[in-house]
């Protein structure tokens, strides 16, 4: 091993080895923050600052509808929401459009904002959808917000002169990724016509019976006079994902009876709050 000895070295070679070395690390200090000056740019996005997102809306829940009779479809109503885009700015310039995505599997609806400052929608299906309201302006930056829609489905349901009752589907898979609807209402009643001139009928036994993987709802049997109905109300909570069955059950003589189901399918009250236009009174 050699040695070194420093004392004899010459001061002046140590005090420029020492600047030299301050000189790299001052270089290193200056291009760290360089870099990172970039890197932070480069990650922040001045798409949402640029552009205020204001929109407005009176609804963010509602019930669809539909009528069935006989096993026909005879009429459906969904609901429509309107948003309105109006009021949103963008401090790098206009805004160029409007979009709305409803979360049921549906494209995107873009609107162009010199056309209109409205998107509305008609939600069809049942669920707690996650909905999308963004913007983009002439400069590219975009903004958007997610807000909660809940959608309920109520059915009639009927079936008249029968003695042989069809089945009724009750499908309580949302249409969407989001929880099972919170409860079925049941509501039926089954009627035992009069005969024409007051006499001759007989009485009819009804059970109604609701069943569901690894569940069965049996009403109990109960006798219907001649031209008397009997009703049936039973709610049925976290009923889950998946198609329920409700059959009502005839015994007796061959009497033919109406049928009226009155079912809705409804969610926890989960929907984002309404953001209705202010009015000069608020």
């Amino acid at each position: 091993m050699i040695g070194i000895d420093l004392s004899t070295q010459d001061p002046h070679i140590v005090f420029m080895g020492n600047v030299a070395k301050r000189a790299v690390l001052l270089s290193l200090l200056i291009a760290s923050a360089c870099l990172a000056g970039c890197t932070s740019d480069e990650d922040s996005s001045d798409d949402d600052s640029a552009i205020d997102l204001v929109i407005y809306y009176d609804a963010t829940s509602g019930m669809i509808q539909e009528n069935i009779q006989n096993g026909q479809q005879v009429s459906f109503s969904g609901v429509e929401l309107t948003f309105d885009y109006a009021y949103t700015k963008s401090a790098d310039g206009n805004i160029a459009s409007y979009y709305f995505e409803a979360g049921d599997g549906s494209s995107r609806i873009s609107a162009q904002a010199n056309d209109t400052g409205e998107i509305t929608y008609n939600y069809a299906t049942h669920g707690l959808f996650t909905a999308v309201l963004g913007a983009i302006d002439e400069a590219g930056n975009e903004a958007n917000e997610s807000i909660t829609i809940r959608i309920d489905k109520r059915t009639l349901w009927g079936q008249s002169g029968t003695d042989n009752p069809s089945t009724m589907t009750i499908n309580t898979n949302p249409d969407c990724e989001c929880d099972a609807p919170s409860k079925i209402a049941i509501d039926s009643t089954v009627e035992n016509p009069g005969n024409l001139g007051g006499f001759g009928g007989s009485p009819v036994s009804v059970n109604w019976l609701l069943s569901g993987e690894g569940v069965n709802r049996d009403s109990g049997q109960e006798q219907i006079a001649d031209g008397q109905n009997a009703q049936w109300l039973h709610d049925e909570f976290n009923p889950g994902k998946q198609s329920w069955s409700l059959d009502v059950e005839l015994s007796g003589n061959d009497e033919q009876v109406n049928i009226d189901h009155d079912v809705t399918i409804t969610y926890n009250d989960e929907e984002s709050k309404p953001n209705p236009l202010p009015t000069k009174e608020q």
